[in-house]
């Protein structure tokens, strides 16, 4: 457990497979902290809401099916569930740094820029990439078994390269899921 850390909240962005769970896991247990993975959110989010309020997070309960729109409509989706998760990760930040409670919130539904937005140094942020489809389709393999799944690991390449790019035009930290035995130094280094 290392308590030299500067900052009481962690987003630890990227698209599907790309390992940031895994470099999320590895930077919690560093600092002795908890993970909250935005997956568990955007559930929690989808089982008290309607569409009429959250529409890109009911959008899949409305009989659309994800592998009929296409990939540029599925990365559309994913970044309108980023957006509309802003104000429930938000009044979480908030919580965690008036309670100095630290976390690292994970997962695919992180707006780039509003993981910056914050004014506050307590706030840190990092987007994981994977550039290499046959590395995410390993990754699913791995981690869910079944059979190969090309068209979701096509979705995530896409999204993957969206906040890559959004990353860059902002400024925002971005670091390669491999080699996965210096992705926890790397990310270290990036925080400090």
């Amino acid at each position: 457990m290392n308590f030299d850390r500067n900052w009481t909240v962690l987003f630890i962005g990227g698209s599907s497979g790309t390992g940031k769970s895994s470099i999320a896991y590895e930077i919690a247990r560093f600092y002795g902290v908890n993970v909250l993975e935005v997956d568990d959110i955007h559930l929690s989010v989808e089982t008290v809401t309607k569409k009429e309020s959250f529409p890109a997070i009911h959008y899949w309960n409305t009989g659309v099916n994800w592998e009929n729109v296409g990939i540029n409509g599925n990365v559309n989706w994913l970044i309108d569930v980023s957006k509309e998760m802003i104000p429930v990760l938000k009044a979480l930040v908030n919580r965690h740094i008036e309670d100095k409670l630290p976390i690292i919130i994970e997962g695919d539904f992180i707006y780039p820029e509003f993981a910056t937005s914050f004014d506050n140094p307590e706030v840190k942020s990092i987007f994981v990439v994977e550039p290499d489809i046959n590395q995410i389709i390993q990754n699913y393999l791995s981690r869910e078994g079944g059979d190969i799944q090309q068209y979701r690991a096509d979705i995530s390449i896409a999204y993957g390269k969206w906040i890559a790019d959004t990353c860059k035009q902002n400024n925002i930290r971005v670091i390669e899921a491999r080699p996965w035995d210096t992705a926890l130094r790397r990310a270290i280094e990036i925080l400090s």
